[in-house]
C-alpha cells in the first residue's frame, strides 16, 4: 500500500509540474504578443517623428530636375520606368499612391521609408527586391531630389 501511494504522489507531481508549466508558458505568450503590438505601436510613433526631420531636411532646396541623373546613375529606371510593374512598383502614379499607402505617413514620408528603409513596408505582390543600401549611397540632398522627382509622377506624368 504504501508504493502504491508513492506512485500516486509522483504522478501528482508530474501532473501538476506539466501544468504549471503550460500556465507559464500561456502566461508568457500572451505577454509577448502584448508587448510586441505596443513596441510596433512606439516603433510607428517614432518613424512618423523621424522620417519628418529627415524629410524637411531632405526636401530643402529640392530639385525634381536632378533627380534624373541619379535615377538613371542609380539604375533605378530599369524596375520603375521600363519595366512592366512585375518586379517594382512603376513611377508613372507614385504620387497619388504614396499618398494613400500608409495612412500614418505622408507621400513625402512613405517615399523617404520606400528608399532608406525599402524593407520595411512590401507593396502587396512585390519582393524585397530593391536595394536596402542607399542610405549610405545617397546624400540627404539626392534623396531630397529623389523625394520631390517621385512627387511629379502622377497618373498623367510621363515617365
Amino acid at each position: 500500500m504504501t508504493r502504491r501511494t508513492w506512485i500516486s504522489k509522483g504522478s501528482l507531481t508530474v501532473y501538476v509540474s506539466t501544468m504549471l508549466f503550460i500556465l507559464v508558458t500561456s502566461v508568457f505568450l500572451v505577454a509577448f504578443a502584448v508587448s510586441s503590438r505596443s513596441t510596433d505601436e512606439k516603433v510607428q510613433a517614432v518613424s512618423r517623428a523621424a522620417y519628418a526631420t529627415e524629410v524637411a531636411a531632405a526636401l530643402v532646396g529640392a530639385s525634381a530636375i536632378e533627380a534624373e541623373a541619379l535615377l538613371l546613375e542609380h539604375n533605378c529606371n530599369v524596375c520603375h520606368v521600363l519595366g512592366d510593374g512585375r518586379v517594382a512598383p512603376l513611377f508613372a502614379g507614385i504620387a497619388e499612391r504614396a499618398a494613400a499607402r500608409r495612412p500614418h505617413l505622408s507621400a513625402q514620408q512613405y517615399l523617404y521609408e520606400s528608399i532608406v528603409f525599402p524593407g520595411a513596408y512590401l507593396v502587396d505582390g512585390y519582393a524585397n527586391a530593391m536595394p536596402g543600401n542607399f542610405a549610405e549611397r545617397l546624400s540627404s540632398a539626392e534623396i531630397g531630389h529623389i523625394i520631390a522627382y517621385l512627387l511629379t509622377r502622377t497618373d498623367q506624368a510621363q515617365s
